[in-house]
């Protein structure tokens, strides 16, 4: 199957390429620079055990509640949205700092205390309030419109291309469903390599291009490729 999202540095048109130079045999299947999982999600799951990682704590969320939440997530998602630049810088600053949340939580707050009695106050004020959280499910679904709507998936800019985020709905299940035995992980890739290596294990590692840190919201310097080359040497 596809993966749920477009990522930088996907590996779709590779897949079958990078699947024929895998071990024939391995118990544990590890994709130590998750991304967008096209391999993972590409692959039956065969494994005695499969670990998706990413450094970025928002693809390990959305992740984690494709797999776990996804119905909540759904429902996040159940709205035609407005799909503009507009949307997509309010989406930005929500991931980014939360702080318009919080100005518009209070201005509406003083509007309400304003205009309604107290106790259809206090009731509008309980909504407004579990509205305004950001748990993991609201950044969830967030973070997968912010991708849905940028340019070449990059999150940093609008892409100006109408998106019907809907049509993604059965790719979130199907999604769930792929994931439903896979261990979701959010470690620096030494941790995550020296705590699953066995005998039969098998790392996939595809990450950051060299000199192409731009290009994602984790950086991946010089030195980083130097002591992932010295810890799969130790493997």
């Amino acid at each position: 199957m596809n993966s749920i999202i477009s990522w930088v540095g996907g590996k779709k048109a590779l897949r079958s390429l990078i699947y024929q130079r895998m071990p024939k045999e391995f118990g544990r299947y590890v994709e130590v620079f998750g991304g967008g999982g096209w391999v993972l999600f590409g692959k039956p799951p065969g494994a005695d055990m499969e670990v998706y990682n990413d450094f970025n704590a928002d693809l390990a969320n959305l992740f984690c509640c494709v797999k776990e939440r996804p119905f909540a997530l759904l429902k996040e998602l159940n709205f035609l949205p407005l799909n503009g630049r507009d949307e997509f810088n309010v989406l930005k600053k929500y991931l980014e700092k939360e702080e318009f949340t919080s100005e518009y939580l209070r201005e509406e707050l003083e509007l309400a205390q304003q205009n309604l009695s107290g106790p259809q106050f206090e009731e509008i004020k309980a909504i407004l309030m579990e509205n305004a959280v950001m748990n993991d499910v609201k950044r969830a679904a967030a973070f997968f419109k912010l991708i849905r709507y940028s340019y070449g998936s990059g999150c940093t800019s609008y892409g100006c291309q109408p998106f019907d985020i809907r049509k993604t709905f059965h790719l979130i299940w199907s999604g769930s469903r792929r994931l439903k035995d896979t261990v979701i992980e959010n470690k620096d890739f030494e941790a995550l390599i020296r705590q699953y290596d066995r005998d039969n294990a098998f790392f996939y590692c595809d990450p950051s291009y060299f000199e192409t840190v731009g290009h994602y919201a984790v950086e991946f310097r010089r030195e980083d490729h130097a002591r992932l080359r010295d810890t799969l040497a130790g493997c």
